[in-house]
């Protein structure tokens, strides 16, 4: 994090702790999926396991489109992405303080987003940071 001229810069974890939370509860539908349609005699097994892949595939899909950074300033901010393009963006409504936890909601051209980064995920004063620069931008 950096916070030259009140601007806010954060570089967001290969996984969040809401990422991995997606990721045991996708693993975790295959087996309740198939327990589920055990019960039907004219549904084929492996249905589960399909439902878990789709799931699998969506989460794999949404992290690789997300930004690898975020930076946030008084005139607006820019998300950074992984081939290294900026894309200009602005704090959108949706974000809020939650406990010691903060929603990032983003709005650019074609394209908004939302983040949910908890102490798990980023050091506490990255996230008061953050916080600030959100609360003050509205």
């Amino acid at each position: 994090m950096s916070s030259p001229a009140s601007a806010v810069t954060v570089e967001l974890p290969r996984w969040t702790l809401a990422d991995r939370l997606s990721l045991a509860l996708a693993l975790a539908s295959a087996p309740v999926v198939e327990a589920v349609l055990a019960r039907h005699l004219d549904v084929p097994a492996g249905i589960g396991v399909t439902v878990a892949a789709l799931l699998l595939l969506a989460l794999g899909w949404q992290r690789h489109h997300r930004p690898q950074a975020l930076t946030f300033t008084p005139a607006g901010g820019w998300l950074q992405f992984a081939n290294g393009r900026r894309q200009a963006c602005r704090p959108g409504a949706g974000s809020r303080v939650l406990g010691s936890s903060v929603v990032v909601h983003w709005q650019s051209p074609g394209r908004s987003g939302a983040l949910w980064l908890t102490t798990a995920d980023l050091p506490r004063e990255t996230l008061r940071a953050l916080a600030v620069r959100l609360v003050a931008g509205r």
